[in-house]
């Protein structure tokens, strides 16, 4: 049977047909192709805003008075946004990054974020109207030395450990400390929760007191695998959180 030759007019449709798909495609690439630069760029910011998580890079300092004390902290010190502003608060809430005593930055994200106690190197500390006479070096032998049971144990580069009574409300705590200093006699003094009593990860087990200016308490919390370097937080926190205290040639 001879085959039916196609008219002009049918050749023109057939024609117009696959230019009408070759145009469908070239426009369905073109907007998968678009939606896979927004979902780039969409990636990227979220990917940032992840990376923040609440933090800021920002070190525009605010002045915060607490009681009769006033302290300049840069934003990415002030780890809650809210008290990111100037003027006076019951409290302020303060983390850095150790050694380096940097607030938040972008190269320091991932430290910021680490929440295993094997690497995290975050230290918080709070700044609020002093409740009592004595900070916990202060305390040590009018409380903490009548509450530990058990023996008396080494832990390590000059540090002794003991648990506490949960009789006096300590219950899975003990107690650290170093001897006492040469010149001034204080000693470095911390409590711990104990990381296996706890089901729970606790990123910064580890806490102490320390007055500050004429009106405050610093409590700080650090990560257990920073009392190796004991010698260098008792030394360096206090003089750094003084730093940030307003008067007497302060910024």
């Amino acid at each position: 049977m001879p085959a039916i030759a196609a008219s002009a007019d049918e050749e023109y449709d057939i024609r117009k047909g696959i230019s009408g798909i070759a145009y469908r495609l070239f426009i369905g690439f073109g907007v998968l192709a678009l939606l896979s630069v927004a979902i780039l760029i969409a990636g990227k910011l979220y990917g940032r805003s992840l990376v923040h998580a609440g933090h800021t890079s920002a070190t525009q300092r605010f002045q915060v008075t607490i009681d009769g004390d006033t302290v300049s902290a840069p934003a990415n010190m002030i780890r809650i946004e809210a008290q990111r502003r100037d003027g006076p608060s019951s409290r302020l809430d303060l983390y850095v990054h150790w050694p380096t005593l940097s607030g938040f930055r972008d190269n320091l994200a991932r430290a910021f974020n680490d929440i295993e106690p094997a690497t995290n190197s975050i230290v918080f500390a709070s700044l609020l109207q002093r409740a009592t006479t004595a900070d916990m070096a202060g305390r040590f032998d009018a409380v903490y030395r009548n509450v530990m049971v058990g023996p008396i144990t080494d832990a390590g580069d000059g540090l002794m450990r003991a648990r506490l009574s949960p009789e006096h409300g300590y219950v899975d705590e003990y107690v650290v400390f170093g001897p006492p200093d040469r010149v001034t006699g204080r000693r470095f003094v911390v409590r711990c929760q104990d990381a296996e009593a706890t089901a729970q990860t606790v990123v910064a087990p580890c806490e102490t007191e320390i007055h500050l200016g004429e009106t405050l308490t610093a409590e700080i919390r650090f990560p257990l695998r920073l009392l190796g370097d004991w010698r260098e937080l008792n030394a360096e926190l206090p003089a750094f959180l003084d730093s940030l205290l307003v008067g007497q040639g302060r910024p």
